[in-house]
């Protein structure tokens, strides 16, 4: 989860800097390029939260997870749905050559700001008020119902995604670490097509 949101804040900031620089000199392969790899990051993310939203909360609600931590998370999930959905609008903009670039920018810092919040709050009730009611079987109910649901493209994408985020000592814990290696250049390629050399 650690892992999962410090690749969500990096990534969003990254999609706000490209953005500016691309509203300041535009860069029609770049922006492109852009377009695509940020329109998968925020489908993801906005997977994560509909998969918590929908499985997760409700389940921890039913064994008896207090009511004041799900509420949090459920308004804070609200709150980014809203930056989120904007965000994949101005990408679509963007995507069709308007000019969409500078107010992507601005958006994309609102949304980092609101997942750093919110992975903070989050990663703080998962460890406190939440952890009572959460063991290995809750945390496999969690891993199997985001794979279920999870957009086929991504299979390919999510474990070299969070491998890049990860520290050295983590890398080791993620699931799926032969798709990582095996993914790993195709993530590279896209990150700097999007990005340029701050990927």
């Amino acid at each position: 989860m650690v892992v999962v949101h410090r690749a969500m804040v990096r990534d969003v900031q990254q999609i706000s800097d490209a953005a500016r620089a691309l509203a300041d000199r535009p860069d029609p392969v770049r922006a492109k390029a852009l377009c695509r790899y940020g329109d998968r990051v925020l489908q993801l993310i906005a997977h994560h939260h509909e998969v918590e939203d929908e499985v997760f909360w409700p389940m921890l609600r039913s064994r008896g997870a207090p009511v004041e931590a799900i509420e949090l998370m459920t308004t804070e999930h609200d709150e980014l749905a809203g930056l989120l959905e904007r965000a994949r609008e101005l990408l679509a903009e963007a995507q069709r050559g308007e000019d969409a670039f500078a107010a992507l920018a601005e958006v994309g810092l609102a949304l980092r700001q609101a997942l750093l919040t919110h992975t903070a709050d989050e990663e703080r009730e998962l460890a406190g008020r939440l952890k009572p009611v959460l063991g290995d079987r809750e945390w496999k109910m969690l891993d199997r119902a985001m794979v279920r649901s999870a957009p086929k493209w991504s299979l390919g994408f999510m474990p070299p995604w969070m491998a890049s985020a990860a520290r050295p000592e983590e890398r080791k814990a993620l699931p799926a670490a032969p798709i990582a290696l095996l993914m790993r250049g195709s993530l590279r390629r896209q990150r700097r097509l999007a990005f340029g050399r701050r990927a």
